[in-house]
């Protein structure tokens, strides 16, 4: 099919529905998202349509993006409270992330935990407010803090313990998590090569799993603290523009403007 031939076609769905997500248009088409967050945004240039978060709406429809905007939604007020306790610099990048994160988790999702430290504090914050949520994970220290709680279904993915990640991974692993569907993924990195739009690990059993949930998930948020930038991992398991967004710390002008010029939404964590 001809690019101009993708776009009546899309604009015949916008007529039909009021909405489109990039994720279904790719899978439609057979073409990368990629293609289609090309033909969106020129579309909506051409003022046939509005470009909305993961997706574009018909010109006048009120419909808003599942996923609350920074400038509405990043109020601390909107976060549990943790104790104050002395944090690493680096942990306290985490929270900060994590904090932010949180934000995006709302009454009803089913949401996915991967291996990483910052989602452990994401898992505190999910344990100490009152969203009705499930929570997947791969994570044992995640599942330890999200089970017996009311507001929590928490479901373990089983599969190969490896003791060193304190976590599940493997064949067996994936293949559990094949039937899954999240409304939103939240994902940890060892390291973000921006001159390769990259996003790494250093475990490729991990690194699997991941690539698994973000194929899963209708969003795909990445945790990165500040340090990560500066980290190239072994494995690259993502690119950067398989995320719905970027969730960071970073205040290096550099890493944002990269971010920005690559069309990624990156939401600015929140001060401790």
């Amino acid at each position: 099919m001809f690019r101009g031939e993708r776009r009546a076609k899309i604009l015949d769905l916008l007529d039909q529905y009021g909405r489109v997500e990039v994720d279904d248009l790719a899978s439609r088409f057979g073409v990368g998202m990629d293609s289609i967050r090309k033909d969106l945004q020129a579309l909506a240039k051409e003022g046939k349509c509005n470009r909305v978060y993961g997706g574009a709406t018909r010109i006048g429809e009120k419909d808003e993006p599942p996923s609350p905007q920074p400038a509405r939604s990043a109020t601390q007020s909107a976060v549990p409270q943790m104790p104050s306790v002395p944090l690493s610099a680096e942990d306290a990048g985490r929270l900060a992330v994590a904090k932010r994160a949180y934000l995006e988790i709302h009454d009803g999702d089913s949401i996915f935990l991967d291996i990483s430290r910052t989602n452990t504090f994401l898992a505190d914050l999910i344990a100490r407010g009152d969203k009705q949520v499930i929570v997947t994970t791969n994570m044992i220290e995640v599942l330890q803090k999200l089970s017996n709680l009311k507001h929590v279904t928490a479901l373990g993915t089983g599969g190969y313990l490896n003791v060193q990640l304190n976590g599940f991974v493997g064949d067996t692993t994936i293949s559990m998590l094949e039937p899954l569907l999240f409304s939103k993924a939240f994902i940890g990195a060892s390291g973000v090569n921006l001159d390769l739009a990259a996003v790494t690990c250093n475990n490729i059993d991990s690194g699997s799993v991941k690539e698994r949930v973000i194929h899963n998930a209708s969003y795909k948020f990445l945790l990165a603290d500040a340090r990560k930038f500066q980290v190239k991992g072994l494995f690259r398991f993502a690119s950067l523009k398989d995320f719905s967004a970027v969730v960071t710390d970073s205040k290096d002008p550099a890493v944002l403007d990269s971010l920005r010029r690559m069309g990624i939404p990156t939401y600015r964590s929140l001060p401790l």
